[in-house]
């Protein structure tokens, strides 16, 4: 409650607006009430609700068709939102549950690219290791770089639909909540480094089991 207490306004009544489209089941390109209608359906000014439809027609989850009215996107589906979640409204038990599949994929992903890896992918794994260390020890986010690792080890594992599927589970996530700092800190690095010893070894076994642990630290860090 202390997130959503520190919401404006129009966040808020951008989630109200969410939680409509879910409950009436509002199909893609469905067209929402009328500016007057929908304000006072919801209690709000209309200044607000034009914020809050701002705010969603930035998140490609609405449409303003100028003479039409607001519509719900067909967008929505395609490339903003790879896993079709902008719907849904219970956006913990939804981050909690993509936090949990990674669990339950990532780890026999590391696994099998420990057996398929090319001598180039793990030449790359561990200069991506590299380049996390240095933006660490600068102080900057090397969250690009452990989409990155992650991604290349999707693709080693020779699995066409995990090495598709991965980086739209992290993407996302990402559409979620923003990672806060302390989340991408030396232990992480650490398993990273230690995954990508593990598939350069061949040893899968020790790869599934260092991505694992990662998975899990970054879950319970993130409850």
């Amino acid at each position: 409650m202390t997130k959503v207490n520190r919401q404006s306004l129009a966040e808020k009544t951008a989630d109200a607006i969410l939680n409509m489209i879910y409950c009436d089941n509002y199909a893609i390109g469905a067209k929402l009430p009328g500016e007057h209608e929908l304000a006072g359906k919801l209690e709000v000014g209309r200044n607000t609700l034009r914020q809050a439809i701002r705010i969603l027609v930035s998140k490609k989850i609405l449409e303003v068709r100028r003479g039409a009215g607001t519509f719900v996107s067909k967008r929505l589906l395609i490339s903003d939102d790879p896993l079709g979640l902008s719907l849904t409204y219970d956006r913990k038990k939804m981050t909690a549950d993509l936090i949990q599949l990674r669990i339950l994929i990532e780890p026999k992903m590391a696994s099998l690219a420990a057996e398929n890896a090319s001598a180039k992918e793990i030449n790359d794994m561990l200069s991506i290791c590299d380049e996390m260390e240095w933006l660490f020890q600068r102080g900057e986010s090397y969250l690009l770089k452990d989409l990155e690792f992650h991604t290349l080890i999707a693709a080693a594992s020779r699995n066409l639909v995990v090495s598709n599927i991965v980086p739209s589970i992290h993407q996302a996530l990402l559409l979620q909540f923003n990672i806060p700092r302390e989340l991408l800190g030396s232990k992480t690095l650490a398993y990273h480094r230690a995954i990508a010893e593990a598939i350069k070894k061949g040893r899968g076994s020790d790869a599934y089991d260092h991505m694992l642990m990662h998975l899990m630290q970054n879950s319970e860090r993130i409850r």
